[in-house]
């Protein structure tokens, strides 16, 4: 299984409809977890199954037995995709670049990284050297509101973004 994770501005509410669009895209079940529980415990009683898991709460903050849920999932080799939203600005806030640098730090199989809304600067997202897997558009959640034009334009983004993870996932062994 793969774990999306956050990287530190989503609402809850805006995480759980991303990963629930995207589960249906992936394949597989939708588990949900959060930092509350005990990564050993949860990670034990997982299916094998190609599924996704919507994490809940910091991944890196250290828990009550010793260690993170970023340090679990490393530990048991399980890949994360981490889910950026962009400042007001327009600019990816540092976190996402430090989260990066602690998964490789900690060998977390990282997947790459997801814009959630905003505006997608190629150009920028090029310099700033993160595994991008690009932009999942944050008004896609209305689908049955849009025309059949915008509508199949999110679908079949939504389509390559979740190609593309399950391509880089493959490229990891997984």
């Amino acid at each position: 299984m793969t774990f999306l994770i956050d990287g530190g501005f989503l609402p809850e509410s805006v995480m759980t409809e991303l990963s629930i669009v995207l589960s249906r895209f992936w394949g597989g079940g939708l588990v949900k977890c959060s930092s509350d529980q005990i990564p050993e415990e949860v990670i034990d009683n997982l299916n094998a199954e190609n599924g996704l898991i919507q994490f809940s709460g910091d991944v890196a903050m250290a828990q009550q037995s010793g260690g993170s849920w970023l340090e679990a999932l490393a530990a048991w080799r399980i890949p994360v995709v981490l889910i950026v939203k962009p400042l007001p600005s327009g600019q990816i806030p540092g976190i996402a670049s430090a989260y990066v640098a602690l998964c490789k730090e900690l060998k977390v199989p990282l997947i790459g990284v997801l814009q959630f809304g905003g505006a997608w600067n190629c150009q920028q997202r090029m310099l700033d050297g993160l595994p991008w897997c690009g932009l999942f558009p944050s008004d896609a959640f209305e689908l049955d509101q849009l025309g059949i034009d915008k509508k199949c334009n999110y679908l079949s983004e939504i389509q390559e973004i979740v190609s593309k993870l399950k391509r880089r996932r493959s490229f990891l062994g997984y």
